[in-house]
């Protein structure tokens, strides 16, 4: 499991990258870079270009902090990629994200699972003594999912926003439907 630190500024795209790593990693998000602080200690951290020019932020500055602090980076960018010139370990990722270019991303940056400390030939273990493991009956996870695109595939992230108008409910004025729609 990773610690990863993601920038960037929509909402939406903020959530969509945390479920995306969730649950193999656990990522703190944020809407713009807060300095070379909030990304000690990290494993990577996920950077989205527009992001950091927004904010104030330059892309060289900010290369340049993850470079001294050892810590890679995958640079989203729309239109031509950041020049993020020569030292340190980096990746660019155009937008729209494509999962497949994404993962690519993160095993080239991220040490493989089997790279843990541990005894060799033994899978490290999350769990304790008294823990008796994963639950059969569970549903899949997302890298067990038999509907998952084969490698080589490309797959776009979508997003969707389900918005719901409580004035609409209150005012009797709602879509076909709501409460005061007449639908019971």
């Amino acid at each position: 499991m990773g610690s990863i630190l993601v920038i960037e500024r929509r909402p939406i795209l903020r959530e969509a990258l945390r479920q995306f790593l969730f649950p193999e990693h656990c990522a703190a998000v944020r809407d713009r870079w807060q300095g070379e602080e909030d990304v000690r200690g990290r494993d990577l951290v996920i950077v989205d270009r527009e992001s950091l020019e927004e904010g104030g932020a330059e892309v060289p500055e900010v290369h340049r902090a993850l470079r001294d602090l050892g810590v890679p980076g995958i640079w989203l960018h729309l239109g031509q990629a950041p020049d993020l010139g020569s030292g340190g370990r980096a990746a660019t990722v155009s937008k729209p994200l494509e999962r497949a270019s994404l993962e690519a991303a993160l095993r080239s940056l991220l040490p493989p699972p089997s790279a843990a400390p541990g005894p060799a030939g033994e899978e490290p273990s999350d769990r304790g003594p008294d823990d008796p493991g994963p639950d059969p009956a569970a549903p899949p996870r997302p890298a067990e999912d038999p509907g998952a695109p084969e490698p080589g595939e490309t797959e776009i992230i979508e997003l969707t926003n389900v918005v719901e108008d409580p004035a609409a409910d209150e005012t009797g004025s709602g879509t076909p439907g709501s409460r005061s729609g007449g639908r019971g």
